[in-house]
């Protein structure tokens, strides 16, 4: 089953210095001294968010105060060494007394909004976890939120002053010395041998291979249109009842559907659809719907009339979407009633449809 992908930006110089004030004493487990296991942070992450990948776990700091191979940071995460100093030449222009260090007032914090903005922009995430308690980063959050992303606050310390009222009010938090707990795992208990063939759990895993496939909303009408029979409204009346799907609305207005268990704290984030994601489920819905009807002998014209009914394109629009049709392999010249529509086929049709940035 397709799991949300988690992207974790860390200001690592605020978990630490916060770590350090929490464990002062040596009777405190973590002594004077916080020991961080970052790979037990990812593995905790992932059994309660989804996948994280070290491409999406960002780490900036000045690492000439740190070692970056503390806790096996390196080995989990993009490690980006953000120096707070001014270039060697520009400081030599402007400081009027020797040994004088010229800060960057929270440049750390600056790299880190804008490798999050990058990120957005390239390869988005479904959850974004920010790991600092800083003020600074409620703005990023609230914006998040607004663009449509689940977030969830690390802070290194739930009850400390510096961890902003307002990341504690306004978002899920969880502490990190909850991911730093061994727990014993009980025994798992046997479970029943689910039946694949049952419409619900066919209806999950092709919703399943759309997320996969696609990394957006799903379009209730692609699953519809690659659905094997005629029976798809008793199939999703019983996914839903079967608690293994959920229904809802992008901010675009597309009627989607996701997995259940991809939920977070047990609501539903919808999520935004790529156009040529919604053009390719409305095209192959259509195609579908026509498809029952389509004579033997459906040739060329009939599927241009077709396609200027069903979706309300110009005779010049529906000739370039039955090119479109064409070289993605749904239909073939001498098979025109028998549409061949596919996974692989709905990719090929969507990337077609993609309009160039």
């Amino acid at each position: 089953m397709s799991q949300p992908r988690v992207a974790l930006f860390l200001d690592f110089e605020n978990l630490y210095a916060t770590l350090k004030r929490r464990t002062k004493g040596p009777e405190h487990p973590y002594g004077l001294s916080p020991k961080l296991d970052f790979e037990r942070l990812v593995a905790y992450i992932e059994e309660h968010y989804g996948t994280l990948a070290p491409e999406d776990f960002i780490v900036v700091a000045n690492f000439s105060h740190y070692n970056p191979q503390i806790g096996g940071l390196n080995r989990v995460a993009t490690v980006i060494n953000a120096q707070s100093f001014m270039h060697p030449r520009v400081r030599r222009q402007r400081q009027r007394s020797p040994g004088k260090r010229w800060v960057i007032q929270n440049y750390a914090d600056m790299r880190l909004a804008f490798e999050l903005g990058r990120h957005v922009s390239t390869r988005p995430a479904d959850i974004y976890i920010l790991g600092s308690g800083d003020a600074a980063f409620t703005a990023l959050g609230r914006t998040l939120d607004e663009m449509g992303f689940a977030v969830v606050f690390m802070v290194a310390d739930l009850n400390s002053p510096s961890t902003d009222a307002n990341i504690r009010e306004e978002f899920a938090v969880f502490d990190f010395l909850s991911t730093q707990e061994v727990r014993e795992e009980p025994e798992p208990e046997p479970e029943p041998e689910p039946t694949a063939r049952e419409p619900a759990n066919q209806v999950a895993h092709l919703v399943g291979e759309l997320r996969r496939a696609f990394r957006c909303g799903i379009p209730v009408a692609l699953v519809r249109s690659l659905w094997p029979g005629e029976d798809w409204d008793a199939a999703l009346r019983q996914a839903r009842g079967r608690g293994r799907v959920d229904l809802w609305e992008s901010p675009e207005g597309v009627p989607c559907i996701s997995l259940r268990e991809e939920r977070l704290f047990d609501k539903v984030r919808p999520l935004s659809v790529r156009p040529e994601v919604a053009e390719t489920a409305r095209v192959l819905d259509a195609v579908r719907r026509r498809a029952a009807q389509a004579p033997a002998d459906a040739d060329r014209a009939y599927w241009r009339r077709a396609l200027r009914e069903d979706l309300g394109l110009s005779s010049k629009e529906a000739k370039r979407m039955l090119e479109h049709l064409l070289q993605a392999r749904i239909l073939e010249d001498g098979f025109m009633n028998r549409p061949q529509i596919s996974l692989a086929a709905a990719q090929n049709l969507a990337r077609r449809l993609k309009k160039p940035r």
